[in-house]
């Protein structure tokens, strides 16, 4: 079977690998033929999901569309993604992104695009006296968080069904925002640093963990191309289907690279960005302060 939208060309014995696991799955690239399980998850019948094109990238409507379709079918294996993705440093990296924040006794929290909770459950054990809001778009994402804060019997954090573009808080009622791979999913990239800026209390903090590209268009090209091609292994391991992470790489080639995103972090009015880089790069996290006289 051909892929029109990736050079890659994969082939399989019997019917649907979604529908059965045991067959083998090979998968072609320019290094040449590799043979790899399939893990899908056996009697998925959901469409497959396309490949973005890069003008619905670019339209806030079509991306928010298409990430809710996203994270809708990768809710089930996303910590599990996570870990592989990351080598298995993703919760390391977590971990130094709240040590950065600011030590603070009931401080109300907004973690972004939480998914199934990772950082959102973490700043409840951080914070014991705050409260904190995980906001996240998917439903499916947003299931899994709720029943992890059920078990870990954390009464301090809930989740919430909504848009970073729109948030529902009051200017400047937040003390800390939080992001992990969330801000480069953003619908309108501009539009939520400002609605990150209006909610937070001045003298607030925002922290983000995100994919990265150097400003090198050599650098981000080679970056972009093995950040795909190790998206495509995984999708197809875990679901049959490369663009599933894919999209990883196809959304970054849209995101600011790094030494713009510290621009448009200033330019929107966030004082004090510090950055620290994981993975020769590859990922990043940002933190960043509201002016006190804001």
């Amino acid at each position: 079977m051909n892929s029109s939208a990736n050079s890659w060309v994969y082939e399989r014995s019997g019917t649907a690998v979604a529908m059965h696991c045991s067959h083998t799955l090979w998968f072609l690239d320019i290094n040449g033929r590799l043979k790899v399980p399939c893990l899908a998850m056996k009697g998925n019948h959901r469409a497959r999901l396309p490949a973005i094109a890069a003008a619905q990238l670019r339209s806030a409507p079509h991306k928010r569309a298409y990430n809710r379709r996203l994270f809708a079918e990768v809710a089930p294996r996303y910590q599990l993604v996570t870990r592989c993705l990351s080598f298995g440093r993703d919760q390391y990296w977590k971990e130094l992104l709240l040590q950065r924040l600011p030590q603070t006794a009931d401080p109300v929290v907004v973690d972004l695009a939480c998914g199934t909770g990772d950082l959102a459950l973490a700043l409840a054990h951080r914070y014991p006296g705050g409260q904190i809001t995980g906001y996240d778009i998917s439903a499916e994402m947003l299931q899994r968080a709720r029943r992890r804060a059920q078990r870990a019997a954390l009464r301090n954090v809930c989740f919430f069904e909504g848009d970073m573009n729109e948030l529902s808080m009051a200017p400047q009622s937040v003390d800390i925002v939080t992001g992990s791979y969330a801000i480069r999913n953003a619908p309108d990239l501009q539009n939520t640093l400002f609605e990150i800026y209006r909610v937070l209390r001045p003298g607030g903090s925002a922290a983000f963990l995100e994919f990265s590209c150097p400003p090198s268009p050599l650098q981000r090209a080679l970056r972009l191309r093995l950040l795909r091609l190790w998206g495509q292994i995984w999708g197809l391991l875990l679901h049959g289907n490369p663009e599933v992470y894919a999209y990883i790489a196809r959304s970054l080639s849209h995101f600011p690279d790094s030494r713009a995103f510290e621009q448009l972090l200033r330019r929107i009015g966030f004082e004090s960005p510090r950055s620290h880089d994981f993975l020769a790069g590859f990922v990043r996290a940002t933190w960043v302060e509201k002016p006190l006289t804001a």
